[in-house]
C-alpha cells in the first residue's frame, strides 16, 4: 500500500471525500508520515543491516550516527568479521572500559554518553569500517511513496492519522474525546504489534541488544 491509497481509504472513512475537503492532502500526507514514524518508535522499527556504517579513523574516538536509529543491535568490522561490542555507558566500567587514551582496534562502541554519537574504544589506531545493524525509523514519505512497515499494519495507521484529525482546532473538525480514544487505541495497537515482533524474533533466535 502507497500513502495515496490510505489517503482515499481515509477520505472515505471520515467522510471527507468531497472539494472542498476538511483537511488538505498535505495534511494528511502529514500525518500518515507522522504515524509510520510513531508506530516505529513505539514498537522495533525498521530493522536495517545496510545503510549504516562507521569509518574509523587513527586517534579519533567520537562518532555522529543517524538520529534515525533507534536501538543498535550488531557492530562488527567488516574486514576481519569480528564483532565490536555495543554497550551503554552505564555498563563501561563492567566490561573494563576506560577512556585513557590507550591505542589498538576497536573492540567496543560506547552509546549513551551523548545523543546520536558513540565513543569507540580503545583509541582507534587505524582505518577501519564498521557496519551496524539497527533498528531504525522509516524515511519520510509523501503522496505516492510506498510505506516501509510491514503490510499487515499499514492499514492501521488510519487510527493515528483520525486521532490527528480530530485534534485540529477547526468547528467542523475538532472532537477531543475522538482524538484521544484514537490516540489509545493507536497506542494499544503498537503494544500488541510489538509483542508479535518480539515473539517472532525469540522464535528465529536469541538477540541481545546494546541500546542506545
Amino acid at each position: 500500500m502507497d500513502t495515496t491509497e490510505l489517503l482515499t481509504m481515509f477520505r472515505s472513512e471520515v467522510d471527507d471525500a468531497v472539494v472542498p475537503y476538511l483537511v488538505s492532502d498535505a495534511l494528511v500526507y502529514a500525518y500518515i508520515d507522522d504515524a509510520q514514524k510513531m508506530f516505529c518508535r513505539w514498537t522495533e522499527g525498521i530493522e536495517d543491516g545496510r545503510s549504516f556504517s562507521l569509518a574509523i579513523a587513527p586517534n579519533v574516538e567520537w562518532y555522529d550516527i543517524d538520529p534515525a536509529i533507534l536501538k543498535l543491535r550488531k557492530a562488527y568490522d567488516a574486514t576481519t568479521g569480528r564483532e565490536v561490542r555495543v554497550i551503554n555507558t552505564e555498563k563501561a566500567e563492567f566490561y573494563g572500559v576506560v577512556f585513557d587514551g590507550r591505542p589498538g582496534p576497536v573492540k567496543t562502541l560506547v552509546a549513551g554518553i551523548e545523543k546520536h554519537a558513540l565513543r569507540a574504544w580503545p583509541m582507534p589506531n587505524a582505518t577501519a569500517t564498521i557496519p551496524l545493524e539497527v533498528f531504525r525509523l522509516p524515511r519520510t514519505v509523501e503522496a505516492g511513496d510506498d510505506l516501509e512497515i510491514d503490510d499487515q499494519h499499514q492499514q492501521h495507521l488510519l487510527i493515528w492519522v483520525k486521532h490527528r484529525f480530530y485534534g485540529i482546532k477547526d468547528s467542523e473538525v475538532y472532537d477531543k474525546r475522538a482524538s484521544e480514544e484514537k490516540q489509545q487505541e493507536f497506542k494499544d495497537y503498537c503494544a500488541a504489534a510489538k509483542k508479535e515482533q518480539e515473539r517472532a524474533r525469540r522464535s528465529a533466535g536469541t538477540v541481545n541488544y546494546g541500546g542506545i
